[in-house]
């Protein structure tokens, strides 16, 4: 260990579960939730030994704010280096300065009134979904929900694009988005350099998804369109030293197929799942639905409108976060929680820990959300699906309001019903997406919104 590690090491207990060589890797790989709830018992801050590496795990929400809001730390360390195999320098890896250059040349293509104008693809593709699947079959949840999400997300770039490619960019994302975590979890780089049908999968599919997200920049140059997201992007002030190259493009385009192609369909995913195994509070979403909806697709302004379709959307954000874990890395010397930590420490936080703390979230393991009705604000800290600060997710708005929109279209005609063999399950460290769930869809008899009304006034 060296000179570094050892002062910070002092006075911080270690986290459970170590084994001589390989550290708490074991424990992470194997049952890194259960492991994460043994971490929050054992102290705020938890040493953590990756292999040869020693991180330290932040378990008290208000000290995981001041790493988020305080510019002494900043993203860093092997997780963005491998990070960055996938999504070059985009917005989600690139370090502070070119962070912030980033970040006001994005913000532009996600504020509210240009993700009120992207709904209609939202809308569109959401009927597509709805409309392509079979009475009484089981549906690919997670394939057909990406693929969706990815048709979003390329027509909102670039309106003019071909979609054909949609389903296979999909299937080359996911190779890559598990390829990431398995490198982040598993630190022993010479593993990825064998030739592995693992590694050479995972060599193949970036080098596609290099070339699709290339193809499009190259389309948005020629093919204007002012209402595509790429295009606000490129009308920047080109002038500016500043503006975005096609090689920044095509960065922010890997970094918007993983967010908002597998994140969101991770939430999508969940958000089905929950309610086909808890048909109380289906009942009273779909109900919520029709009664406001009357069959339509949700709109812009629908989501303030459904107070329990939103709880339930924050109630699967708190249960299933689609990032679980991530890290920081200290920029100067720090104290953190009592602890000192010399610049260049690295320290971890798990938005899944916090929001399964039973003393913020009681019942933490329950599908609840009625406690939204009644969740104490001075928790925020607690609950950060997107997390906060400069670094918070820029297309938060834009994946709630699409999943609203998806939930709405589906609801309209389908109930998903669980098999006999459905049992999902997170997956980290790999992802936060369920395995294998296994739903059927079965038509809906809608309930006509009047006699729901009149139901209710009955009451």
């Amino acid at each position: 260990m060296s000179d570094t590690a050892t002062r910070v090491s002092i006075g911080i207990p270690s986290a459970p579960g170590v084994i001589p060589l390989l550290g708490h890797t074991y424990r992470l790989v194997r049952d890194p939730l259960e492991w994460l709830g043994e971490c929050r018992q054992t102290g705020p801050v938890v040493r953590v030994k990756l292999g040869p590496r020693t991180v330290y795990l932040i378990c008290d929400p208000e000290l995981v704010h001041r790493v988020l809001v305080d510019p002494e730390f900043d993203k860093g360390g092997p997780i963005i280096t491998a990070a960055r195999e996938l999504l070059g320098n985009g917005l989600g890896t690139s370090l502070r300065e070119d962070h912030r250059r980033q970040r006001r040349l994005m913000q532009p293509a996600f504020t509210q009134p240009r993700i009120d104008g992207y709904t209609i693809v939202m809308r569109e593709e959401a009927a597509r979904l709805a409309g392509s699947w079979t009475p009484h079959h089981e549906v690919d949840l997670m394939g057909d929900l990406t693929t969706t999400n990815l048709r979003v997300l390329i027509r909102t770039m670039l309106p003019t694009t071909d979609t054909q490619e949609v389903a296979w960019l999909a299937q080359q994302i996911r190779i890559l988005f598990d390829g990431i975590f398995l490198r982040a979890a598993v630190p022993f780089p010479f593993l990825y350099r064998l030739p592995t049908p693992g590694n050479r999968r995972f060599d193949q599919a970036r080098h596609h998804a290099f070339a699709a997200a290339d193809r499009i920049v190259t389309a948005a140059r020629s093919q204007p369109d002012t209402s595509g997201l790429l295009s606000v992007l490129i009308n920047q002030d080109e002038a500016d030293a500043g503006a975005f190259t096609d090689k920044d493009l095509r960065d922010q385009i890997m970094t918007l197929f993983v967010g908002g192609g597998e994140s969101t369909t991770a939430t999508q995913a969940w958000l089905f799942h929950l309610l086909a195994t808890n048909p109380s509070v289906e009942q009273r979403v779909y109900q919520e639905l029709d009664s406001v909806l009357d069959g339509a697709i949700a709109g812009p302004d629908d989501l303030a409108r459904l107070p329990c379709t939103r709880n339930a959307l924050l109630e699967t954000l708190r249960l299933y976060p689609p990032a679980w874990m991530m890290n920081r890395v200290a920029l100067t010397d720090v104290d953190l929680g009592g602890h000192h930590l010399p610049a260049g420490t690295e320290v971890f936080f798990s938005t899944y820990q916090l929001h399964h703390d039973p003393a913020v979230f009681p019942d933490p393991e329950t599908f609840d959300p009625d406690r939204w009705d009644h969740q104490d604000h001075a928790d925020r800290h607690s609950y950060i699906p997107f997390h906060t600060g400069r670094r918070k997710c820029i297309g938060d708005n834009f994946a709630l309001t699409e999943t609203a929109i998806i939930l709405s279209a589906v609801a309209a005609a389908w109930q998903l019903r669980p098999t006999p063999y459905h049992r999902a399950r997170p997956r980290p460290p790999l992802s936060m997406t369920p395995a294998r769930p296994h739903l059927t869809a079965e038509p809906r008899l809608r309930q006509p919104a009047r006699a729901i009304e009149e139901s209710h006034a009955s009451e």
